[in-house]
């Protein structure tokens, strides 16, 4: 994989180490992950937090997400996404047709540049306070696919989401941003006032450093070599995919591991030069929200892809390979190190398009 801007992701995309599993339940500006039976959710630094309900099939041809920031005055969104065939619109119902909240008519939803899915997007306030009062009665959302005439039979013609452990779900969102007991609360709704809900931690602060000028070189230096080969554990190692400018001084050099690499997966040796000082592996340090005992601290190496532009480099770890579980982060680098901006993950392989996967960690770019 060229060291160019990461591409959009597969189309149609449908586990493994999640960056907060171990966050520190205590701290309040910490990245947490929760599953609540058939419902996960998450919240990031800033408690903007995401709830999703998955597909009862195995394929994971549909799934519910509800989004909310953190502030006071912050409205819930509520995204439904459905993987459907050209020209085929769908209809969405509850199990117990008496109640309300969802569109009437069937709709072709909305498409996006990042994938096949079609969504359906409610975040009218009125809307959305009937649709939760639904949710926390009904027992699963049924999605129902109508095919345009002539056009092939939709395989399923119908979805079945699970509403086990929503409620669950919506009330611990309430509990990690601040509002039980308050008229914003989903669930425990009280007396107290929106402006009682303390503000969200405001995102830490990364300052990019600016555009490297000048050529790379045509080849990296021994010493660079033998640090990739032992990075890499690879003795046949003799030469460097790629190279970017960091800085006037700093060059990094990109060497795929293959004995580290899988069918997906690509495992890449950064090791950055720089005059009057010894080579060095990029490591990419995790913030203390998101760092647990298993991986050190360090978020691993893989398939990596560098935006020179805005000197931001982005991994993306696949769960498997159609990419609809698994993590994503994007670094900046600030001079010195690559500095962490956004972390994503999803532990459910179930058709969730990577684009939606819930953001665990937020920094600012300056």
């Amino acid at each position: 994989m060229p060291p160019a801007c990461r591409p959009r992701i597969a189309r149609r995309l449908l586990a493994i180490g999640l960056f907060a599993c171990a966050a520190v339940a205590a701290d309040p500006a910490a990245a947490q992950m929760k599953e609540f039976r058939d419902w996960l959710a998450a919240c990031d630094n800033t408690r903007s937090c995401t709830a999703y309900g998955f597909d009862t099939d195995m394929g994971g041809y549909a799934y519910v997400r509800l989004t909310r920031d953190g502030g006071a005055d912050a409205d819930l969104r509520v995204t439904i996404a459905v993987n459907v065939q050209e020209g085929t619109k769908f209809k969405v119902s509850f199990d117990d047709p008496a109640l309300g909240g969802l569109p009437a008519e069937a709709t072709a939803g909305e498409a996006s540049n990042d994938d096949d899915l079609r969504r359906l997007v409610i975040s009218d306030p009125k809307a959305v306070e009937t649709l939760v009062a639904s949710l926390r009665k009904a027992k699963k959302l049924i999605v129902t696919r109508i095919d345009a005439p002539g056009a092939a039979a939709s395989d399923p013609a119908t979805t079945e989401i699970a509403l086990t452990g929503v409620v669950a779900a919506m009330l611990w969102m309430d509990d990690q941003q601040k509002r039980i007991g308050n008229v914003t609360a989903l669930v425990k709704r009280g007396d107290k006032p929106a402006t009682a809900v303390p503000p969200p931690s405001a995102p830490p602060v990364v300052t990019a450093a600016k555009i490297a000028q000048g050529a790379k070189p045509d080849k990296a230096p021994a010493a660079a070599i033998a640090k990739a080969r032992a990075v890499c554990e690879d003795r046949k190692i003799s030469e460097a995919e790629d190279a970017t400018r960091l800085g006037a001084d700093q060059v990094m050099y990109w060497f795929p591991c293959k004995e580290k690499s899988g069918a997906y997966n690509f495992f890449y040796a950064l090791i950055i030069a720089e005059r009057g000082k010894p080579v060095r592996e990029v490591e990419f340090k995790l913030p203390r929200e998101l760092a647990t005992k298993s991986d050190n601290g360090v978020e691993a190496n893989m398939n990596p892809g560098f935006d020179e532009s805005t000197q931001t480099l982005s991994l993306f770890n696949k769960g498997r390979g159609i990419a609809d579980c698994g993590q994503s982060s994007d670094w900046v680098w600030d001079g010195r190190a690559f500095r962490l901006i956004s972390a994503k993950s999803m532990p459910t392989c179930k058709g969730v398009a990577p684009s939606d996967w819930p953001v665990l960690y937020r920094a600012e770019r300056k």
